[in-house]
């Protein structure tokens, strides 16, 4: 967990720095240039639903959801909290964009996303929830350990990657969201580790 967190944090330190300076155009634009030429309608409808599903709007609803479902009906409080607490982190990380208060590329008017970029609020929301959520469960014993890392990493690759080629988000601010939630993740992590030792070793 300190090894994540910490690489996490270096990675959130680095790119919320260049992207201050204005320092990321010379790996922004060229990415984006070639994501604007190779442009499909198949594979944009495709990221098209993968981003709605990935908003923060459903996912964190879902994992409200499956919070009170570990706390209710497996007895699983301490889970069911800390599944909950990227939410509530992340809504902290996310206040961020009134700091930098970057502009989207061309595309998010297109798509009626007018809030400012940096982070991406559905990379760092995935990375978090995802991350967060795929760990207990595997500790729960309700996912085998490779399918907890296959959802959670090709989760938050997909919808990270979506927003890229929908051109509403810059690479960068894809790279920020995932650092500032698996930073999230890693510390619910932590935190559930602690708590559930302490409270398993008392019964």
């Amino acid at each position: 967990m300190i090894g994540v967190s910490t690489a996490a944090i270096a990675a959130c330190a680095k790119v919320g720095e260049d992207v201050f300076k204005k320092e990321t155009a010379p790996f922004d634009d060229p990415i984006r240039k070639w994501v604007l030429a190779h442009q499909t309608p198949v594979v944009r409808d495709a990221f098209l639903a993968i981003t709605n599903v990935g908003s923060p709007t459903i996912i964190i609803p879902a994992s409200a959801v499956l919070a009170a479902w570990l706390w209710r009906e497996r007895g699983l409080p301490i889970a069911g909290a800390v599944v909950m607490s990227p939410a509530v982190a992340l809504a902290t990380f996310l206040a961020v964009k009134r700091i930098y208060k970057r502009k989207r590329p061309e595309g998010g008017a297109h798509l009626h996303q007018i809030t400012y970029a940096f982070p991406s609020g559905h990379a760092a929301t995935s990375a978090a929830v995802l991350g967060t959520v795929c760990y207990v469960l595997w500790r729960e014993d309700m996912l085998p350990r490779g399918v907890a890392e296959a959802v959670a990493g090709i989760g938050t690759l997909l919808v990270g990657a979506s927003r890229v080629y929908l051109d509403v988000h810059w690479t960068t601010d894809v790279l920020g969201g995932w650092a500032v939630g698996t930073l999230v993740a890693a510390m619910s992590a932590g935190v559930y580790e602690r708590v559930r030792t302490k409270t398993r070793t008392l019964r």
